[in-house]
């Protein structure tokens, strides 16, 4: 009896692993489809646009 117990928990584990891996895939890909392209940051006014937004707010004045 033990031994079709730990078949059926091997079959039963490889069943959702295999599911959770196909998910995995499937998301990935899912994420590739509808990701924007990489190059709109390619395109000078949109970089000029992102470094504003990320410019720190103010200054620290250092010792030279």
């Amino acid at each position: 009896m033990s031994q079709q117990n730990d078949s059926s928990f091997f079959k039963t584990f490889g069943v959702v692993l295999g599911a959770l891996v196909f998910f995995t895939l499937f998301i990935m890909v899912m994420a590739n489809v509808f990701s924007p392209d990489a190059d709109a940051l390619a395109d000078p006014l949109v970089a000029a646009q992102q470094q504003e937004r990320i410019m720190p707010v103010g200054q620290s004045r250092i010792a030279q």
